[in-house]
């Protein structure tokens, strides 16, 4: 239970009463965010209102939720209501403490409300009610949890609060299609069974090598679990990675009658999850799906952001859509099956995900360099963690890749390139993307915009973790004719992403044309 646990919801939802059970189960200090603020005011909520209107107070609340989140000490915060409305604030929650939601229905809301007397300033009648629910239904949706106050009683509300708080997940917000991501260390399986629901049945589509290591336990969970599935094996591999597979996927779910409340499983590396991913988006129009990613690759990069496609011959993940998986699960201890290639393919996201958002794992990573392997569960576990914080904080704040997500791609466009070249059957996505990443670093030195120090740091550390960085003999003639295939291309220019220093990071849009000749003699830069 690191970091404070948050309580939102509409006002009379009970988050002081759940609070109040939560502090005395766990014996941290309970705080109620309107009795501080009007301590500190000096006058009743309904005062504040009445004096010096709502922006006035949700400016004192943005004050002390501001200076609770210093706080080093754990603590459960009751929120009020329209604490959190300002999403950057609610962000800001959702990345550095645990944030659960409180539902209820509105007539229980007016009814607790009525009870309450006149300390409800925006509260007159259901009308009110119903308006600001559905005014705020897309913002109490990004939290880690959103439980039901209707059903479950105050003791039931607590004890699932601090399982979500225990669980320690990570939250990727995007409204209504919020969700988050669990890091654990075996009990994927389980796990996975118990935050289904209750679907009409499941089609778990899994990895062919996956299947025979793990496939019987994830069947085993879902059979205790009591629900109904199916189960498509994949062809192992990014050449197969394509439409066709798809469409082999569709016919199976007509054949095994998946309808609108089913939900798919994918469990296996990008590749598996991608696909599923997909098909999970196009069955139907869509239906719900859970992505249980078994590889480092998998978990540090294709785990967080919705992004599910195929390619197109060699135009990578060409063909996709954006749809959001209901939950993710990254187990790390299937990573000790992972052949060790795979692995530090991995590694290369990891470099890439630290140089742009985590300057701190960049430093450990060099610590560790010449020993990290996937037994060293306490540490990958970590890392795991971070990569997904630093693309969760970058996915929540721009979803569709409208402007900020897109420098997620640093190193993947000469990276993309370099893996069509053959069919990708010669580097892994992680070899490519580390090559991707020599290149970038060349590129920002070209323009003055990376260090020269830096581009021997990030080279230096990939070829102390086994990738390559040598584009001597690579096909960049080639590579640099497909960069016309790269999706960051607008017109007749690609949006580059350039690294200035760790954390920090820069756009350049340069002609399709001189980034195709400047690819073409990346070893002479």
């Amino acid at each position: 239970m690191q970091g404070h646990l948050f309580l939102t919801g509409f006002m009379a939802s009970g988050k002081s009463t759940v609070g109040r059970a939560v502090a005395s189960r766990t014996g941290r200090t309970f705080v109620d965010l309107d009795d501080v603020v009007a301590a500190r005011a000096g006058s009743s909520v309904s005062e504040i209102f009445a004096n010096h209107g709502e922006a006035h107070f949700r400016g004192l609340e943005r004050a002390v939720i501001e200076q609770l989140l210093l706080e080093p000490e754990p603590r459960i915060v009751a929120l009020g209501g329209g604490a959190l409305l300002l999403r950057s604030l609610r962000l800001r929650v959702l990345e550095s403490a645990t944030l659960v939601a409180l539902r209820a229905r509105p007539e229980t809301l007016l009814q607790r409300a009525v009870q309450d007397g006149p300390t409800r300033p925006l509260l007159r009648s259901s009308a009110d009610v119903e308006l600001l629910l559905e005014l705020r239904e897309s913002s109490y949706a990004e939290a880690h949890a959103v439980l039901d106050a209707d059903t479950l009683a105050p003791d039931d509300l607590a004890t699932a609060a601090i399982g979500v708080w225990q669980r320690g997940a990570i939250a990727v917000a995007g409204g209504l299609a919020s969700y988050t991501v669990e890091v654990t260390s075996g009990g994927a399986p389980e796990r996975v069974a118990q935050v289904l629901g209750k679907p009409s049945q499941a089609l778990l589509i899994i990895d062919g090598t996956v299947e025979q290591l793990y496939g019987a336990k994830y069947r085993s969970a879902l059979d205790t679990a009591g629900v109904a599935f199916s189960q498509f094996v994949l062809t192992p591999g990014e050449e197969h990675k394509t439409p066709e597979t798809i469409f082999k996927i569709w016919q199976h779910a007509q054949a095994a009658g998946v309808d609108r409340k089913s939900l798919v499983i994918g469990v296996g590396g990008g590749v598996a999850t991608d696909i599923a991913g997909f098909a999970a988006a196009t069955w139907l129009r869509g239906v719900p799906w859970v992505s249980v990613p078994t590889t480092l690759l998998g978990m540090v990069d294709a785990s967080v952001g919705g992004k599910t496609a195929v390619d197109l011959a060699q135009a990578k993940n060409s063909v996709g859509a954006f749809w959001q998986p209901q939950r993710v699960v990254c187990d790390v201890s299937h990573l000790a099956t992972e052949a060790p290639r795979g692995f530090r393919s991995g590694l290369a996201e990891v470099v890439k995900t630290a140089l742009l958002g985590d300057a701190d794992l960049l430093a450990q990573l060099e610590s560790r360099a010449d020993t990290l392997a996937a037994d060293q569960t306490d540490f990958v576990r970590e890392m795991v963690r971070r990569c997904i914080r630093v693309k969760a904080s970058v996915v929540s704040r721009d979803p569709k890749e409208l402007g900020l997500r897109a420098a997620l791609n640093l190193g993947h466009t000469v990276g993309h390139a370099l893996e069509a070249c053959d069919g990708y059957g010669n580097l892994t996505h992680g070899e490519a993307v580390s090559l991707g990443l020599v290149a970038a670093m060349k590129l920002g030195a070209h323009f003055g915009v990376t260090d020269a120090a830096l581009v021997r740091r990030v080279v230096d550390l990939l070829m102390r973790l086994g990738l390559p960085t040598d584009l001597t003999n690579q096909p960049l003639a080639r590579a640099a004719e497909l960069l016309g295939h790269d999706k960051k291309r607008g017109g007749k220019s690609v949006r580059f992403i350039l690294s200035a220093k760790p954390g920090d990071f820069v756009f350049r849009d340069i002609p399709l044309v001189e980034l195709q000749a400047l690819t073409a003699r990346l070893p002479e830069l």
